[in-house]
């Protein structure tokens, strides 16, 4: 019979069983044959005092549901300064308010999100305070901005008005050696773990996440996420793209746009980089209608990627 397996410890620590608790995590990170996590403290707010930084907020929302016509039960967002160079040189005072729906919370939202309805009854989201977030905003950034943004424009027309960024996407997270984008798994690729799914810790986890160098390049997070969010680009809709075509849009990248998508509800689109356009106008052509055609491309940049209104 084979004995069952059992972890045995191939290091002793320095010191016995006494060392500071850091002290003890420093020397197993030591041998090469442990990885530490360490919780993540959101910090306290501190002031920039470096000249000439920019002014962005990093933004998380929960939500009833994932459709179109779901609505925002939690709405945290963390201001903080940044340089040009891509260092985050001071961190804000958090807002974080709940938002009682007009349809119930679902025992499955509470069990991901742990927010209960009596967690949200008779609260309602103090739209001036966001405002003057916002108004002092030169960026949003969302982990999973092409969920954060509609939701936030259906909500408040102010939050149509910023540039967004998305530290999801924008991103290449796998050329950076890592197999998923989720923000949990970042984060225990990066040294540190959170409890996930409520809005502020989310948010601050997104943040120290930018404060990170790449894995594989050694670039700041957030300076790559600047880069790519001073790209512009294009969104291209496969209007009238016939149902048998919906696989190879699909494999391709293409999303469904919902009813409330501006200025193509309900059809396939995507969004590639700025020289890309004629080889996406080709695979249109010759793989989705089979003929010449030539469907509406609308320029994007950080003024409307990710938004349901483009054109």
């Amino acid at each position: 019979m084979t004995a069952p397996y059992r972890f045995t410890p191939q290091h002793r620590l320095a010191g016995g069983g006494n060392l500071p608790t850091e002290d003890a995590a420093a020397q197993m990170e030591a041998t090469g044959d442990y990885r530490i996590l360490r919780r993540l403290t959101p910090p306290e707010p501190f002031v920039c005092n470096r000249p000439n930084c920019k002014q962005a907020a990093f933004l998380d929302v929960e939500t009833t549901g994932l459709d179109e016509d779901d609505e925002i039960i939690e709405l945290a967002i963390v201001p903080f300064q940044y340089a040009l160079d891509g260092e985050i040189c001071g961190i804000g005072e958090v807002f974080d308010q709940f938002n009682a729906p007009t349809r119930p919370i679902s025992e499955e939202i509470t069990r991901l999100t742990g927010i209960t309805p009596d967690m949200v009854k008779g609260h309602a989201i103090d739209k001036d305070k966001v405002r003057a977030i916002l108004s002092g905003t030169d960026l949003i950034i969302a982990h999973n901005a092409a969920f954060d943004r509609p939701k936030c424009e259906a909500f408040m027309e102010d939050f149509a008005a910023k540039p967004w960024a998305c530290s999801l996407n924008d991103i290449d997270w796998r050329s950076e050696g890592h197999e998923s984008a989720k923000l949990s798994y970042l984060a225990m690729e990066y040294g540190f773990f959170f409890s996930g799914h409520r809005a502020n810790l989310d948010c601050h986890a997104g943040i120290k996440l930018l404060t990170m160098p790449l894995a594989a390049t050694g670039e700041l997070a957030l300076s790559c996420l600047l880069t790519s969010a001073r790209k512009s680009g294009w969104r291209v809709f496969a209007v009238d793209a016939d149902y048998a075509s919906k696989d190879a849009l699909k494999a391709r990248g293409y999303r469904w746009a919902p009813a409330d998508t501006l200025p193509h509800p309900k059809c396939w689109w995507i969004d590639i980089d700025e020289d890309a356009l004629e080889a996406e106008m080709s695979f249109l052509e010759t793989v989705v209608y089979r003929r010449p055609t030539r469907p509406p491309a609308y320029r994007i940049d950080a003024s409307n990627r990710y938004s349901r209104r483009v054109g």
